[in-house]
């Protein structure tokens, strides 16, 4: 997982690197929940929060799961969230899911 804060755009972007299934996403979750922990801060806060899915090929239910939560501590915080993906799989998941009605699916 890579993060970068863009403070010039209000952009926090985090990489994933691997799948969002039920053996990853526990590993993953200490980090992004420490990255949100902290309330906001309004005018030096990030206001888009950019999760870059490009090179995860599988979503699973746990997966999912631990996403929405992700979207609910970001929206909690007044702040945009935007998806990116390159495999048709991933995409077709947040579609079927109608959770790119929540968030911006940009499709890579």
């Amino acid at each position: 997982m890579k993060m970068h804060l863009d403070t010039q755009h209000g952009t926090f972007t985090i990489t994933l690197n691997c799948d969002l299934t039920s053996t990853t996403v526990e590993q993953l979750r200490p980090e992004l929940h420490a990255q949100l922990a902290t309330p906001a801060n309004p005018g030096a806060a990030w206001k888009l929060f950019r999760l870059d899915l490009a090179a995860t090929k599988m979503v699973d239910s746990v997966g999912l799961n631990r996403f929405i939560g992700l979207l609910k501590a970001i929206q909690q915080r007044g702040a945009r969230m935007q998806i990116l993906c390159a495999n048709p799989n991933v995409h077709r998941t947040f579609l079927f899911t109608r959770l790119d009605q929540h968030l911006e699916l940009i499709k890579l």
